[in-house]
């Protein structure tokens, strides 16, 4: 007799490509791929509060809370999924054995093509991009002052209100941003995909070198 899949099977979606810190976290046996297609936390990231997504999309689920500073990479999961928010030595530490973050060699301006898997593909709002400051702390686990203010890009559907348009809003299953044409060397990109029928966004996370 087989046996149900359980419900923590079958949550959301994550990148497939490039590889994210949760990727790297399911090849050193920390996650599964279940957990990486759940970290969701948010959508009103990087402000702090629950509340109406902002106009002209305040028609969309309200946010939840979004990720406290410390746990933006895990959507605010603090559970195993905390490990993406490890810094290189906490995660050496786990480990037992000297560890960095494996880095993704990019060119400023660049075109980065990004390839999801989708298990619960939900009515999509977009996509939101934020990287590290120039200067940023990776000693540090990754923070809102250690982020630009400001997303580099967003890539977000414009119908709304979204019950309206619910069959429209599809979740890309591949998509691209441009990169910064100002950075160099190692950053921290947070990429959210952005629900529009619920209060949460899916947050992955990329190590990049601009060359």
């Amino acid at each position: 007799m087989n046996q149900a899949i359980p419900q923590t099977q079958l949550k959301h979606g994550r990148v497939i490509s490039p590889a994210s810190r949760g990727a790297v976290a399911i090849d050193l046996g920390l996650l599964g791929a279940w957990q990486v297609n759940e970290m969701e936390g948010g959508k009103n990231f990087p402000a702090m509060d629950a509340g109406p997504f902002p106009q002209p999309f305040e028609t969309d689920s309200d946010s939840v809370a979004p990720p406290a500073d410390g746990y933006i990479l895990s959507g605010g999961k603090t559970d195993a999924r905390d490990c993406v928010n490890y810094t290189d030595d906490e995660m050496s530490k786990k480990l037992g054995r000297s560890f960095n973050w494996p880095l993704l060699n990019v060119d400023p301006g660049q075109i980065l093509e990004v390839s999801w898997a989708y298990t619960a593909p939900h009515t999509t709002r977009g996509y939101r991009w934020l990287i590290t400051k120039d200067g940023w702390d990776p000693q540090q686990r990754i923070s809102r002052a250690q982020l630009e203010t400001q997303p580099f890009f967003e890539d977000f559907y414009p119908q709304v209100p979204y019950y309206s348009h619910a069959g429209e809003l599809k979740a890309k299953v591949d998509h691209q941003v441009k990169l910064p044409a100002n950075k160099q060397g190692h950053h921290v990109i947070v990429l959210m995909w952005i629900v529009a029928n619920t209060g949460n966004a899916f947050y992955q996370a990329f190590d990049v070198d601009f060359q």
